[in-house]
């Protein structure tokens, strides 16, 4: 196994380890956020503005895993570009200064 298949290798083990570690923690981070919003939009007078701030909360939480998780995938097709264009012998190339 050469250089590029053994990066290419640890570069889909990663990109898999944070896609399926940032699902399971969010489901975690939103089951064990539900249990006091539930507690507390029970409560006469305060129930209305928790139950908004319960769902801004899930919008935030689960934009945020989103983000982790589109910009796991990103980084990992530019490495993968990179290697390929290591390998066919290309260099980047910048823009003339």
């Amino acid at each position: 196994m050469n250089a590029r298949a053994r990066w290419l290798g640890l570069t889909t083990l990663l990109t898999d380890a944070v896609e399926h570690a940032s699902i399971a923690i969010e489901k975690i981070h939103m089951s064990t956020a539900q249990r006091p919003f539930q507690l507390i939009e029970r409560i006469p007078g305060v129930s209305a503005p928790a139950e908004l701030i319960h769902e801004v909360h899930d919008v935030i939480v689960t934009n945020t895993y989103k983000q982790i998780r589109f910009w796991n995938s990103t980084v990992q097709k530019v490495v993968q570009t990179a290697l390929a264009e290591e390998s066919n012998g290309a260099t980047p190339t910048r823009e003339p200064e």
